[in-house]
Parts: structure tokens; C-alpha cells; sequence
């Protein structure tokens, strides 16, 4: 019998597609990436990029990370849904994809909580650029509000945050956009922001940049 966890396509609080979880203490992520995963989820929650407040977003968290070690299969880590409110990262904050099916908008996981409500669209990165091994999704208002200024891509905005359609326009995007490593914006989730490299310090070290470039446009239209 499995001890693995169905569960429905759920529309309460984040995540809108079907998992199967199986209970897992151990997901496989070295000693040196998730130490490297962790300090990167600490500098973007020290920014207010990932995290979680009272007064934003309905009081969810907001913002997930995720790597993966071998390009040779389906697997990757992200942060399990829920969980950028807490003050630090624990390894029972990640999760394992090792499958994802997007025609029944489908995934399945190894870990001990749901996956991130934006597990569906990391993949269809991850599968749309196998050489990819970083995502970084954050909130910012600063970036997203001046994405047209700052010259970032962004998807459609009727297109909702965690649904086919996003993963679909993602896959669009990246096709039209060739450049790597990648910023891009959500328009129809407010406030999204993407970043996808091959390592974390690309993708940390790109939203850094644009957070400053951003608050220098800022600072200059205040005079």
C-alpha cells in the first residue's frame, strides 16, 4: 500500500493544480546547495522579495525558490507552498517534483507539505530550457511596477498566476526570449517576478540589480 498523499485541484488559499505526495525525510539535495539556497532565501526575504505579511496578498506568503542538481531528468527542489513566512529555511521546506504531466496539470512530489502554488509553472521552465537549474519567483512592487520601463518580458495580462495558462505563456515567453540568464514579469499576478539561470547567484544577483535600478528610477522622479 503507498503512504503517498492525493489530493484534488484546489482553489482555496494558492495552489490550483492536482499532487500526489509521498512522505519522504530525505530528498536528496546536497549540503552545499541547499546551504547556498538557504542564504540566497535570506537575502531575498531580508529585501521583502519573499516572505510574509498581514496586509499583502490576503495575508498569504508570497515568493518560491527552487534548483535542481542533474539536468538528466525531471527532478527538482522548490520550496514547499506556504512556508516563505517562516524566519529561516528548513529542509522540511523543500519538496522533490519527479514528475509533472501538464496535460492533467499533475505533479508529483517527495516531501513532507504540499508543493509551491507555482510548482507547475517551474517546470514548464525547467522543460522549456534543460540547461536551466535556477528559478527564483519573488513579489516586488518596486520591479513590477516599472517592469515596462526596466525593459523586462512579461506574460500576458489576463493570464492568472498557477494556472495552464501561465505555464503556457511561460513556455511562449521563453521561446521569444533567448537570453540567459532571464528576468521576466508576471502582468496578470501582481507583483511577480521571475528569475531563471543556471545557478543561484545569477538569479539572486539579477533581482538585486533590477530592485536597484528600480529604486534609482524612483529616487530620480522624486527629484
Amino acid at each position: 500500500m503507498s503512504d503517498s498523499h492525493s489530493a484534488p485541484h484546489l482553489t482555496e488559499g494558492t495552489i490550483q493544480f492536482a499532487y500526489e505526495l509521498t512522505p519522504a525525510a530525505d530528498i536528496g539535495l546536497s549540503p552545499a546547495t541547499f546551504a547556498n539556497l538557504s542564504a540566497w532565501r535570506a537575502i531575498l526575504k531580508d529585501l521583502g522579495l519573499v516572505g510574509q505579511q498581514p496586509k499583502l496578498y490576503d495575508g498569504y506568503a508570497f515568493g518560491n525558490l527552487s534548483v535542481r542538481e542533474d539536468t538528466g531528468n525531471d527532478h527538482f527542489v522548490i520550496t514547499a507552498s506556504q512556508t516563505s513566512g517562516s524566519r529561516n529555511l528548513k529542509l522540511k521546506h523543500l519538496v522533490k517534483v519527479t514528475h509533472y504531466n501538464f496535460q492533467r496539470f499533475w505533479i508529483e512530489a517527495q516531501g513532507s507539505e504540499p508543493p509551491s502554488s507555482e510548482s507547475i509553472t517551474h517546470a514548464m521552465i525547467y522543460a522549456a530550457d534543460p540547461k536551466l537549474k535556477c528559478i527564483f519567483h519573488v513579489h516586488s512592487a518596486e520591479i513590477w511596477s516599472q517592469r515596462q520601463a526596466l525593459g523586462l518580458p512579461e506574460t500576458p495580462a489576463d493570464v492568472p498566476y498557477g494556472s495552464p495558462a501561465m505555464a503556457t505563456a511561460v513556455h511562449e515567453l521563453l521561446n521569444t526570449h533567448l537570453s540567459r540568464p532571464l528576468v521576466f514579469a508576471t502582468a496578470g499576478h501582481e507583483d511577480g517576478i521571475f528569475a531563471l539561470a543556471q545557478n543561484a547567484r545569477d538569479c539572486g544577483g539579477l533581482l538585486v540589480s533590477y530592485l536597484a535600478k528600480a529604486r534609482a528610477r524612483q529616487l530620480t522622479e522624486q527629484g
